[in-house]
Parts: C-alpha cells; structure tokens; sequence
C-alpha cells in the first residue's frame, strides 16, 4: 500500500496525570445540547492494576493523537468503574467537566449582576478558565425599573448551576460549553470554516427530513409584566403566513416585549435545526467537532448545503481503528 494512504492514530490515557496502559479501546462522546462530554474505554485490568481504579477521586484525560499531531479530546471525573476478573478487564465512564456543575446545587439570586459576570463568578468558582463574552443588562433584581428577571426557581431546591447557566444562554441568546478546563459562554459562530464531504468521503452517510418540522414551525412565548399587570405573547414562525405551522408555546417569567420577541425568534430556529438530520460514519480526526460547520455536496438531493455539527463520537480501538459518528444538523441562524 501507498504510505501516503496509511494513517497513524495514537491513543493516550492518563489518570490523576499519570499514563495508563493496557487500555484496548475507547470512545468519546461531544455534542453541543448543553450537556456533558461522556467517554468510556476499556483495558486490561493487571496492566493498569486494581490501585487506581478503587479510588473515590479519578480524573481521567483521553488525548488522540492522528499522523503526528494530537488533541486533548476529554477531561474529566470518572463516574464508574466495572470489573470483570474472569476476563481480567476494567471498564471506565465518565464526564467531562461539566460534570462538577451539574452536580453543584444553587439558590443564589446574584441581584443586580449581568450573565457574563455570572458565568465568570461560576467558572472560577470549579477552577475553569471562563472564555466569556461580556453582557450588559442585569439578570437579578433591577429596582429602578420595577422589574425582577429572575435567573432562578427559587421554589425549587434541585436548580444546579449548570442549569443557571443554560438558563442564562437562553435569555441572551447564547451558547454555554465546556471545552478541556475553560468554560465557555458566548454566541454561536456562524463565520467558521466548513468542512466539505461528499459521499465518496465517508463509511456511510444518511440523510433525513422531518416532513411536519420542514413543512412549518411555530413558537409563542407567553410571559406577564408584573408591573403592568398584563400578559406579553410574542410569536415567531418559519412559514411567512404562520399557516399550517406546527404549534409550540414557551412560558417564561417576567419577560419584556422585544425580551419575548428574541426568545420566540431563538426557539423556532433551534426546533426547526430537526427538520433535517444528518449522521454520517467516516474515519475518525481531530478537527470535526461540535458548533463546527459542515458543508455536503454531490448527494444528488436538496440535502447540499451548509449544517451545523451537533455531535461526534470517536472510536478508537486495535481491532477496528480509529472512525466516528457525525450527526448535523440545519443552522439557528438559517433564513425561512
């Protein structure tokens, strides 16, 4: 075989920061739904020894390696550890970390702080990095308008802080993540560099419609003003005359009316990203990740055209090298 045709995938496990060997395979999980990165691998279990799995405090850390270069793919807690002595086999999952927001329960109100102060206080609080774009308008209590935006149920004790922060993408309209140990809260890009395939480039490539989300979609979001004593309903819809759309309401507190308008034009965009589906099985690199672009050519079908990269699974292991899974799906931002 030509050698310019071989590649060269390369795998390293560390636990607490120490190198782990013996390990047989693994597979990464990564997606933009706001919710953790997972991982899972599985090794010999006298090569690694019992010693460092019995632990109640692992940090695991998958880097992948691809002809000479490598990335850090994960970086997190592990949340199982399963033996199987008659096969002298151990498998690990766990999350990345997010996970320790996840898991951090809150009642705090932050009065009169923006979003981005907010998600800064919370990723110094877990030792990230915060990578934030800065906000302007108070999400706490605002009394010189009359006018409370709370960030929090506070009738409800299970909000965590990573729900705060979802929360708060929400109402600002942007995307919160964690990548390695930064934490993340800004827009989506829309002016990245796509990545181009065909279907001569991949393993498999399916290509799916949602018939009712393509023919229409529709969302209302209905909210009060306390001060007014009236209700707000704010509507948005991918089909101009809104007729024949598949109907959704959002409730939500305390909204104002153009506060209401962005939510409704937000939430619509997101549901109708469903109306086609891409997932596609290819060799496994480094570059292809969530919130990445990706543009499809030469299917034949109206399925051309420019998608947002929503989740990848990598797989790596000695029997089946180095290939993952890739689902896309239509842009937020895309025009109707």
């Amino acid at each position: 075989m030509d050698s310019s045709n071989v590649r060269s995938p390369a795998l390293s496990v560390f636990a607490n920061g120490s190198p782990i060997s013996g390990v047989l395979d693994v597979e990464i999980s990564t997606n933009s739904y706001q919710s953790a990165n997972r991982y899972r691998l599985r090794g010999s279990l006298s090569a690694s020894g019992y010693n460092i799995w019995a632990s109640n405090q692992i940090q695991i850390e998958i880097i992948l390696g691809l002809d000479g270069a490598s990335e850090s793919m994960v970086l997190g807690p592990v949340d199982r550890v399963t033996v199987d002595p008659a096969f002298n086999e151990v498998v690990v999952e766990g999350r990345d970390l997010t996970a320790s927001l996840i898991e951090a329960r809150t009642q705090e109100s932050f009065e009169n702080q923006t979003a981005s102060e907010i998600a800064t206080i919370l990723a110094l609080r877990h030792g990230l990095v915060p990578v934030i774009t800065e906000t302007t308008g108070l999400v706490g209590r605002n009394f010189q308008n009359d006018h409370v935006r709370t960030t929090l149920d506070q009738h409800a004790r299970s909000t965590t802080e990573w729900d705060l922060l979802v929360r708060l993408a929400e109402l600002e309209g942007f995307d919160v993540w964690v990548g390695g140990q930064v934490l993340y809260f800004a827009p989506l890009a829309s002016d990245l560099e796509p990545l181009v395939l065909r279907p001569q480039d991949c393993i498999s490539m399916r290509l799916e419609r949602s018939v009712a989300l393509t023919a229409g979609v529709s969302v209302s979001v209905k909210s009060w003003d306390c001060r007014g004593t009236q209700t707000i309903s704010q509507t948005a819809s991918t089909s101009a005359s809104g007729d024949g759309a598949a109907g959704y309401v959002l409730v939500r507190p305390n909204m104002t009316v153009d506060a209401a308008q962005v939510l409704a034009n937000r939430a619509v965009s997101l549901m109708a990203q469903h109306g086609r589906v891409l997932t596609i099985d290819m060799p496994g690199d480094l570059r292809t990740n969530p919130r990445g672009l990706l543009g499809i050519e030469d299917t034949g079908t109206d399925f051309d055209g420019l998608y947002l990269i929503t989740a990848v699974e990598r797989r790596m292991s000695f029997d089946h090298g180095f290939y993952q899974t890739v689902e896309a799906r239509i842009p937020p931002w895309t025009t109707f």
